[in-house]
């Protein structure tokens, strides 16, 4: 069953009277299940079409479906729920709340719909992941691989339809 399905997408940025093409008509489908890796040179495009996948971003051309509903065309706030309700979405800088905890970074997305924690596979995931003494530390006093897999809780508490990651085990060791 296919899960995500990129048609055709193109992205020009544009700076003053330069024009640099990120993406070039770029086609691919993924199925449920399936794992897949995108490779290429420092500038390439990668994290460009993460971000437009994970609704971040928007393609100058072309169309983007997740579990066949077309996501290309939503708007700021329609991204914005989208992505936190389907997208686990694994950046490369962490994207931590400075202000937050471990354990309140982890529960926002879900807080932010007022949606009730799976406290069972909350704790599954910290453990899993090795922040179960970690979750009343703020990022600043984290390592880079803890931030990271700070990150990637925050990612799968909701359960998405799909993954991205950006470099996600840049920091683990």
């Amino acid at each position: 069953m296919e899960i995500l399905r990129c048609e055709n997408l193109t992205k020009i940025y544009q700076n003053e009277n330069v024009e640099q093409k990120a993406l070039d008509s770029v086609s691919l489908s993924v199925n449920k299940g399936e794992f897949v890796s995108i490779v290429g040179a420092s500038g390439s495009g990668k994290s460009t079409l993460l971000h437009i996948i994970g609704t971040v971003d928007k393609p100058t051309s072309g169309k983007v479906f997740i579990e066949g509903k077309d996501i290309s065309m939503f708007n700021k706030t329609e991204s914005a729920i989208f992505r936190r309700r389907n997208i686990g979405i694994i950046y490369q800088f962490y994207n931590l709340i400075s202000t937050l905890n471990v354990e309140q970074n982890i529960k926002l997305p879900l807080k932010l719909d007022k949606k009730n924690i799976n406290e069972i596979y909350f704790n599954e995931l910290v453990q899993t992941l090795g922040l179960k003494e970690k979750l009343k530390k703020f990022p600043n006093e984290l390592s880079g691989g803890e931030q990271q897999r700070t990150a990637i809780a925050r990612a799968m508490l909701y359960r998405p339809a799909i993954v991205l990651a950006d470099e996600p085990t840049r920091k683990l060791r």
